[in-house]
């Protein structure tokens, strides 16, 4: 018998489909025979398809793939002979997730060291107790300082106390009596009560002085006037005369230099000579 590769025209082709035809039906025996469980014993018509070379053109399959599977329990004896048997289509593979990237290492600076209540609790206490040894520290530093730095007068000086007997005030009626030790000014008010009056004017801080013509204190400075109990008459001052607190102690009086009281403003003064 020819070979396909000899042929040519029509004849090649009647051989490819003849060859083609035989392999269906070796293929269908085959089949049939691993089915029933016999053994299959290849024809010489078999052998020659086997033999014959493979220069056959074969058309894909759509959708199954002739895969060559081997018959252990078909009793041939070494010529190779193979059983075509078709398989499904493979699926296509699902896509693989992408990778997700590897998590960037924390530096020494972004770790947070992890405390327990324990801990925690010891470095709140110690937090506290120094807060407050601090404020201790500081308030008693406070309290030295103030009290080294805050002026302490004696008795007799002016910022501390003066005693004056209370039979050495002057009568209601009579010129105030000067103190230039404690800077004021000591009378007697209409109503009987003594007064420490300022001696320091209420305008520009110069020193009035008592005229007993006119019955009043008057301030050379600029020409502010004051009654005899110190109240606001007339001229550019702008408030009757500060004085200091007073306090009867037995039978002295005693004026308080460190407690200067406000005089109440010129509008308000009864003395006041043009009615606001």
């Amino acid at each position: 018998m020819a070979k396909i590769s000899e042929l040519t025209g029509e004849a090649r082709e009647a051989r490819v489909a003849e060859l083609k035809q035989k392999m269906k039906e070796a293929a269908a025996r085959a089949q049939a025979a691993h089915a029933a469980g016999t053994p299959l014993t290849l024809s010489g018509e078999a052998t020659a398809v086997a033999d014959e070379p493979a220069e056959v053109e074969v058309e894909a399959a759509p959708v199954e793939v002739a895969v060559a599977e081997p018959v252990a329990d078909a009793g041939v004896g070494g010529n190779g002979a193979t059983i075509s048997k078709p398989l499904p289509a493979a699926a296509p593979a699902a896509p693989r997730p992408a990778a997700k990237p590897a998590p960037k290492p924390k530096s020494e600076e972004e770790v947070v060291p992890t405390l327990t209540p324990q801990e925690m609790n010891r470095r709140e206490f110690l937090t506290y107790a120094w807060g407050a040894a601090l404020g201790v520290l500081g308030l008693e530093a406070g309290v030295a300082s103030f009290q080294y730095l805050y002026p302490r007068f004696r008795a007799g000086e002016f910022g501390g106390t003066f005693d004056v007997p209370l039979s050495e005030l002057p009568d209601p009626s009579a010129a105030p009596i000067p103190n230039t030790a404690g800077k004021f000014w000591l009378v007697t008010t209409e109503d009987g009560s003594p007064k420490a009056i300022y001696m320091v004017c209420t305008h520009l801080g110069c020193l009035y002085k008592w005229e007993p013509s006119n019955v009043r204190f008057e301030c050379p400075c600029h020409g502010s006037k004051f009654s005899h109990d110190g109240f606001y008459i007339e001229g550019p001052a702008p408030r009757s005369l500060d004085y200091f607190d007073v306090s009867e102690e037995g039978d002295v009086l005693v004026v308080d230099t460190g407690a200067k009281i406000t005089g109440a403003p010129s509008t308000e003064s009864p003395a006041r000579a043009v009615p606001a």
